[in-house]
């Protein structure tokens, strides 16, 4: 069986909340052990961020018992409106849909970094890994990064969500060919 999300319509006040008071509604509403998803699109504009949410003045929460104990009581909470409805059966979405939205959102953001940039690797086999960009494609939602590993260089390709800028403190510190210790940056 796919498991179910149920679409709550927020209020005026919901609408107009910021995301952490939105945050604290649900957990309140429906409990720390149920889970959400506020659909938000990121997408970067030279050195700005532009935030936006998708589905305005909706939210998904996960379909379980705890939350449909709670469909009675959300005219009391001032951040919802209702759960959206069709024919007196509660609306739902699929596991699938919302997870595939979630994917794209995570890659939503275009980062394009300096080449030559000391990146720190978040995810996959070369996590934590400190390697130098080398380009970046598809926009800035891929970046190209030289890792050495093993005593290999690799040249491997990310989602740019998939990397940071380095601070100093991770950059490795290596010697010249006179012994003296030396920074990468």
């Amino acid at each position: 069986m796919v498991d179910k999300w149920l679409i709550i319509e927020l209020s005026e006040a919901g609408e107009g909340a910021s995301r952490a008071e939105l945050e604290a509604a649900l957990r309140s509403f429906v409990g720390e052990d149920v889970e959400w998803f506020i659909p938000i699109h990121h997408e970067r504009m030279g050195s700005y961020v532009s935030t936006s949410v998708l589905f305005e003045g909706y939210v998904f929460v996960r379909d379980c018992d705890t939350t449909r104990e709670s469909v009675h009581d959300i005219r009391e909470h001032r951040m919802f409106n209702r759960f959206l409805q069709s024919g007196g059966r509660l609306d739902t979405v699929d596991s699938y849909t919302i997870g595939a939205l979630r994917r794209k959102l995570k890659n939503s953001i275009k980062h394009s970094y300096v080449v030559g940039t000391q990146v720190k690797i978040l995810e996959g086999v070369f996590t934590d890994l400190i390697g130098e960009v080398m380009d970046n494609e598809d926009d800035g939602r891929r970046v190209i990064v030289k890792v050495n590993r093993r005593s290999r260089e690799w040249i491997v390709p990310l989602p740019s969500t998939s990397v940071r800028e380095a601070s100093k403190i991770e950059i490795p510190i290596t010697s010249d060919s006179t012994g003296v210790p030396q920074c990468i940056a």
